[in-house]
């Protein structure tokens, strides 16, 4: 398993967990607790989680002196990075449309849920190139033999 399958692994897990723990915190607190929805919303600080991705380059360093990528390495990072935005451009396209087909063309959306579509938007991209550049090389690693 090269640098960048464990880079993927490592971002795929930590937002899969940020997301999931999210989710559990403000189901709990808006149906099992009873807590109103603007307070249950505090649950969506598990999300936080998801930034411990970030570290994946800190901790998988790159090895002195040998080859890093080639081009077939950096073809898949590439069509991975495609998935990842076009993820990024439907989570957005769908945060803004569905409102007004659920709602109506005369009904309005508080800005403040403009940050969300944003943190939203950014979680699809990471995840989906992650998940991106597992399938191309193949789920356990066997892909660079």
């Amino acid at each position: 398993m090269n640098r960048i399958q464990k880079m993927a692994w490592w971002m795929a897990i930590w937002i899969s967990a940020g997301v999931i723990l999210a989710a559990i915190a403000v189901a709990v607190m808006f149906w099992v607790i009873g807590m109103p929805w603007s307070i249950a919303r505090a649950g969506l600080a598990f999300l936080g989680i998801a930034g411990f991705g970030g570290l994946a380059s800190l901790i998988f360093k790159k090895d002195k002196g040998k080859i890093t990528c080639d081009e077939r390495d950096r073809l898949i990072n590439n069509r991975a990075a495609v998935a990842g935005f076009c993820a990024a451009f439907l989570v957005t396209g769908l945060a803004c449309m569905l409102p007004f087909f659920i709602l109506g063309p005369e009904a309005t959306i508080s800005v403040t849920w403009l940050p969300n579509i944003f943190m939203a938007a950014g979680l699809a991209t990471f995840f989906v190139h992650s998940v991106a550049i597992l399938v191309q090389y193949g789920w356990r690693g066997d892909g660079n033999k």
